[in-house]
């Protein structure tokens, strides 16, 4: 960090990135290097015939190539190492050291070439057996690895490397020519020149987006998306100089930082703080639920527990295999190949040929009685599949909505600005996600187009279906626009009811978050990364990010060194020693931290540029949040090795933060869901604090 700036274009590598491969490349040099020299001492080259003359001028000429890598990648190696990983200039020489390996890369092949065409005309005729068997296995290893150089050049090639730099240029300019005149030009000139620069960085975003679904269809919602989604990418990396491996050692000093931060307000007993659980802080007010028999919150958590299940059918048949051991088999034995989608009432649009969904939903009936009525599996950008089910057990309509599974869920997912929810009457202050609002609009109008919930009301009218209230739930994107659709129907179905489970975090403004909490439930397991992900909070990472990047002053590979060590046996990084070792150093860390989140992070090798700001969104409803409890070595005696679940009631505002784990992933995973709320459930001891 800052990115690699060569041939007048940025590359998604930084100067300190070939450590490894300068170290990995000059190694294998080495080796060849010693081959030669021992095929060059040990072969005699005497022979009058031609062919020898030209393998051993080939073996000299070679070798001094491979000489000159070795040296080149060496000091490479040596050189990249230095400094930190914002302290660039004692790395200054690596550009150049590149462009000289580039020059001697194409020398390589053309000697390689040479070689290649030796032994075609020469290897069954030249009499130096030895000899000949061993270049040939140097010719083969060395194209090889010529093709893996070529294949990491393509992989650090930034599309949009020269917009960044011509736009870094244009920026660098007009604060020189202001700075050193005192003047400014006309506001039309340089607006005009602002906006063409910073298009040209936002096209290649477009041409970016456009290359990574390049299976999708080329129709004009698509483009749309991608026109949209590009401008976000954009206006969130454009002063982002970090390049991968700099999120990687971020991230890892952030997991140290943010560890040495709650150890600190443990110990300090800060807002009456006496424990974490999966990142939370335990006080004396937090609220556990009661599940003792007969409480409201055991009631509530049943039912919770009960949803569940229709919000994981409504992946369909891969997540059902995933997550059942007989899972293919059962569908199998169920399925009706080129058998119609309507059959015993049930209507499934655009299910695969042998209706595998059809078979994984009827698998509903396990939990009770429970029947299908409505399915449709097309997806598209903000068009999201759901089924609509009868709960004759609770008297219920449940409209269970998908999660991401598709190519077109991610770029409903990415569309996150915040739009109006329309809802009747218009309310300017109910926000949300802007990807999600257009997947619910489009499930509501499916529903009133094709008469759905009429359909549900009348089906079994001698069981009273005319009378059943209206649940919806859906899990992580389905969870979004589970609620944002409760939003809109609720004047309609005033006893509604939502449960969101892993829902996004930067989906609902303030007003409608509140809103929501009369009838939605959220449930977010552990350190789930998704319930703490938005705009806003991609932002505020993005301060964390560069806030530990700033503090960092060890070299990039020391640090990423500290995170894969096996049981994290390797020094920490100088920096995480000092917070924890300083009470003031760590008061100085928690006020940096915060003085870059309220002014929205400034990159730190540019103090004039501030980086965008987005509204603050939250995941809706009354949430419930499950959380780990590691037994000490006391409790170790009576539950065992596994960690305690427990079920507390938490703010929407506390999801604000990133907590950085190996679980903030697998805890998003719908059947780790389910496995932890039936571990609350089935749980004998439950701690309290």
């Amino acid at each position: 960090m800052p990115g690699l700036t060569a041939f007048n274009r940025r590359w998604s590598v930084g100067s300190d990135d070939f450590v490894l491969p300068g170290a990995i490349l000059s190694l294998f040099h080495l080796i060849c290097a010693l081959i030669l020299t021992g095929v060059l001492c040990l072969t005699d080259f005497k022979n009058s015939d031609h062919c020898v003359l030209e393998l051993w001028i080939f073996n000299i000429v070679y070798l001094s190539i491979v000489l000159l890598c070795l040296m080149l990648e060496f000091y490479m190696s040596c050189v990249s190492y230095k400094g930190s990983i914002l302290n660039t200039e004692p790395r200054s020489a690596v550009k150049y050291i590149l462009y000289v390996r580039l020059l001697i890369l194409n020398g390589e092949m053309v000697v390689l070439g040479y070689g290649i065409y030796w032994t075609a005309v020469n290897y069954h005729t030249c009499p130096v057996n030895y000899a000949k068997t061993v270049f040939l296995v140097l010719i083969t290893l060395n194209w090889f690895t010529i093709i893996c150089i070529l294949v990491n050049i393509w992989c650090a090639y930034d599309p949009a490397g020269r917009s960044w730099v011509k736009m870094k240029a244009y920026q660098r300019s007009m604060r020189e020519s202001e700075s050193k005149y005192q003047y400014k030009r006309s506001g039309s000139t340089r607006n005009w020149r602002q906006r063409k620069v910073m298009k040209a960085y936002q096209d290649s975003w477009d041409q970016r987006c456009r290359l990574l679904f390049c299976c999708m269809r080329a129709t004009d919602t698509n483009r749309n998306s991608f026109r949209e989604i590009a401008r976000l990418l954009s206006d969130y990396f454009r002063d982002l100089d970090v390049v991968p491996s700099d999120v990687v050692a971020g991230i890892i000093l952030l997991r140290i930082y943010q560890k040495i931060e709650r150890r600190a307000i443990i110990e300090r007993r800060k807002n009456d703080t006496y424990e974490f659980l999966s990142g939370v802080p335990v006080t004396s007010s937090t609220k556990f639920l009661s599940l003792q028999e007969g409480g409201a919150d055991l009631e509530l958590f049943q039912t919770v527990i009960r949803y569940v299940h229709f919000a994981v059918r409504a992946y369909g048949w891969p997540m059902f295999v995933m997550t059942n051991k007989m899972g293919l088999c059962h569908i199998c034995s169920n399925a009706s190949c080129c058998f119609p989608n309507v059959r015993n009432g049930v209507e499934v649009v655009e299910d695969n040929c042998c209706n595998f969904n059809r078979a994984a939903l009827q698998t509903l009936s396990e939990f009770g009685n429970i029947e299908i009525i409505y399915a449709t599996y097309h997806v598209d950008i903000g068009k999201t599949p759901f089924f609509i089910a009868l709960d004759y057990d609770r008297e219920k309509i449940v409209i269970s909505i998908r999660g991401t599974l598709s190519m077109n869920d991610i770029l409903t997912d990415l569309n996150a600005e915040a739009e109006r929810i329309p809802v009747e009457p218009l309310h300017d202050d109910f926000l949300g996600h802007k990807g999600m609002v257009s997947a619910a609009v489009y499930i509501l109008e499916k529903i009133r187009l094709e008469k759905l919930l009429e359909r549900a009301h009348n089906y079994r009218t001698f069981l009273g279906t005319k009378d059943y209230d209206l649940v919806i739930v859906g899990h992580s994107l389905g969870a979004g626009i589970a609620s944002i659709l409760g939003i809109m129907l609720r004047r309609e179905y005033p006893n509604l009811s939502c449960y969101c489970y892993s829902p996004p975090g930067g989906l609902l403004s303030m007003a409608a978050m509140e809103y929501t909490k009369s009838f939605t439930t959220a449930v977010v397991l552990g350190k789930d990364v998704v319930p703490r992900l938005g705009l806003n909070q991609m932002e505020a990472l993005r301060a964390d990010l560069i806030n530990a990047i700033k503090r960092s002053v060890d070299p990039k590979w020391k640090i990423i060194s500290c995170g894969v060590m096996c049981c994290c046996c390797a020094i920490e990084p100088t920096s995480a020693t000092e917070l924890s070792t300083a009470d003031q150093v760590m008061a100085d860390y928690i006020q940096e931290k915060q003085q870059t989140r309220t002014t929205g992070g400034v990159h730190p090798s540019d103090s004039t540029i501030a980086l965008t700001r987005h509204p603050p969104m939250y995941p809706p409803g009354r949430v419930i949040h499950i959380v780990r409890h590691h037994p000490t070595k006391d409790e170790k005696a009576l539950s065992g090795n596994d960690p305690v679940y427990q079920a507390i009631w938490a703010e929407n505002t506390d999801f604000d933060e990133v907590l950085i784990s190996p679980v903030m992933i697998q805890d998003h995973m719908p059947d780790t869901l389910l496995t932890a709320l039936n571990k609350v459930q089935n749980a004998e001891v439950r701690y309290r604090f």
